[in-house]
């Protein structure tokens, strides 16, 4: 059976670009360009929806998202390899 990993990411609006910033500070701007980080260290996006809106005009809308989460899954590698079946030796000559 699989086993997956998964990880959340908050993509918001920072300094007039979507981004995330790290804990050590760095910064990955632009939609695609997270996506594609992402992509290319083995997670696979699951899904991509608005976190938070902000009203854009008056009290019913329209609405902005002011904030997305996406979320990644990556197949675990497996702990052990699975054992091949023991061959059968009934009906062999010896």
């Amino acid at each position: 059976m699989d086993k997956w990993e998964h990880r959340t990411v908050l993509i918001q609006r920072i300094e007039g670009a979507w981004a995330i910033e790290f804990a050590d500070g760095q910064r990955l701007e632009g939609i695609d360009q997270i996506l594609d980080e992402y992509g290319s260290r083995g997670w696979e996006l699951v899904t991509f929806a608005p976190q938070t809106y902000a009203t854009a005009a008056g009290q019913f809308g329209p609405f902005d998202a002011a904030a997305y989460r996406a979320v990644f899954k990556r197949r675990l590698p497996d702990a052990a390899p699975a054992a091949a079946p023991a061959a059968s030796t009934a009906g062999a000559a010896q």
